[in-house]
């Protein structure tokens, strides 16, 4: 039975969570004080620590810097009020496993305890599979360093329910990260809904997220629901986050806060129990600062962050995608087996990859279409064209770095100077194309 030290100083609290973990099967204890759960711990092992932030004497973030010193092995989950959350996610990063806000939330406390218990009896198990190995699953394929550690690191993150932000430029996979977090997660059995915040025409994104009733606006012939309905239990993933009117950001703030939303057209406060994972290409701090992005919500959202690398700083995972995405052309297509000659694995392992994995996929989706024989060389590939192209006009998001300078101006001097023809014809949105702007200081 999984024991569990509930450490605060107000006495209603201690026995109201102590009661409810007794009810739903645990082994609970108590203590007053930090230092009176450290004398206890001394006697009797626990597993999880349940402590309050704000103590006299010893705080939370005091008790836990103890516990991870003396009792390295056991949790610790602090319990916090709103207004000391920032202090929480520092606490986080020195070694807490979660947190939770008062009043404490017995659902999402239960739900949040079968995730540590999950991770207690996985790391216990002798026979757990080297992550080398897990990391092939659920579509997400490595061996790169950096990139097994990142994966070792969103899977401990799955546990917790704190939102996280994915960034990484574009195509390097950050909803499949996402799906691989929601997994590894205690949701796992509820659904994942994406949200691509970039997709959505402005005057909807209100309606998509939170949903409408019925005659709401002119339009509105039935109810909606809303993606934070559909997602409940599981968890929402807002692609490309940066795009959200500023209006809906502080909708989307209020949610996190709180977990409420209404309707459009409807007085009543909903409740759905969503984690939220966002993803951006877009530097979100210099967004703050021409007053695009809150930085309140930023803050909330960027509890954990996870940053993908690009495809062309990781050549060791080129050969295992390749691999993955030959198999499943061939099979799409009837072929028999496929493989790369030498020279051609050595011509993409030196390949810039602007469009990262998603354009590594689109490249050998071509070569099987075309290859005559079960070998595709490195001819095949044409890396060699691809490389000579010359700018013009394109799709933005399919560029990177200093690429975005020429093509920026080349597509705005082709628009005329109109810029919302320039941003429709990149593909992005105004604010976007505003943004950038600003970035390269283009007139």
């Amino acid at each position: 039975m999984t024991k569990i030290l509930i450490v605060d100083d107000e006495q209603l609290q201690r026995e109201s969570l102590a009661g409810f973990l007794k009810k739903i099967g645990y082994d609970v204890s108590t203590a007053e004080s930090a230092q009176t759960a450290l004398a206890h711990m001394y006697k009797h092992p626990v597993d999880i620590v349940l402590s309050d932030y704000k103590m006299p004497y010893m705080t939370g973030a005091d008790l836990l810097k103890e516990v991870k010193s003396r009792h390295p092995n056991v949790i610790l989950v602090l319990i916090t009020a709103f207004g000391t959350v920032d202090i929480a996610v520092d606490a986080m990063k020195s070694g807490a496993w979660d947190f939770l806000t008062k009043p404490v939330d017995l659902d999402q406390l239960e739900t949040l305890l079968k995730g540590i218990e999950d991770h207690i009896h996985t790391s216990q198990n002798p026979h757990n599979i080297s992550l080398e190995q897990d990391s092939g699953e659920l579509g997400f394929l490595a061996r790169d360093s950096v990139m097994l550690a990142l994966l070792q690191q969103a899977k401990r993150v799955a546990d917790s329910q704190v939102t996280v932000l994915i960034t990484g430029e574009t195509g390097v996979g950050k909803e499949v990260l996402a799906e691989y977090i929601h997994q590894h997660s205690p949701r796992c059995k509820h659904p994942v809904v994406a949200v691509n915040c970039a997709a959505l025409p402005s005057h909807l994104i209100e309606s998509e997220l939170f949903g409408h009733e019925k005659g709401a606006f002119t339009g509105a012939t039935a109810t909606r629901v809303g993606r934070f309905e559909e997602a409940h239990g599981g968890t929402l993933f807002l692609d490309e986050i940066g795009d959200l009117p500023l209006e809906m950001q502080t909708k989307l703030l209020r949610f996190l806060q709180s977990g409420e939303f209404q309707r459009i057209g409807e007085n009543k406060v909903l409740k759905s129990d969503v984690r939220v994972i966002a993803a951006t290409n877009v530097d979100l701090l210099h967004a703050i600062e021409i007053g695009e992005f809150r930085e309140d919500l930023y803050y909330r959202l960027n509890v954990i962050n996870l940053e993908i690398p690009p495809l062309r700083s990781r050549p060791d995972d080129i050969k295992v995608l390749s691999e993955y995405f030959l198999e499943k052309f061939a099979v799409r297509e009837g072929r028999s087996e496929m493989i790369l000659s030498s020279k051609a694995l050595a011509a993409l392992e030196t390949y810039h990859f602007p469009g990262n994995v998603r354009e590594l996929g689109n490249l050998l989706e071509r070569a099987v279409l075309l290859c005559q024989g079960p070998e595709i060389l490195a001819e095949g590939l044409n890396l060699q064209s691809k490389a000579k192209e010359k700018i013009t006009s394109g799709k933005l998001k399919d560029s990177v770095g200093g690429l975005e300078v020429d093509l920026i101006k080349n597509t705005l001097e082709e628009a005329g100077g109109n810029q919302s023809e320039c941003a429709r014809r990149l593909g992005i949105s105004e604010r976007v194309l505003r943004y950038k702007l600003q970035k390269y200081n283009l007139k």
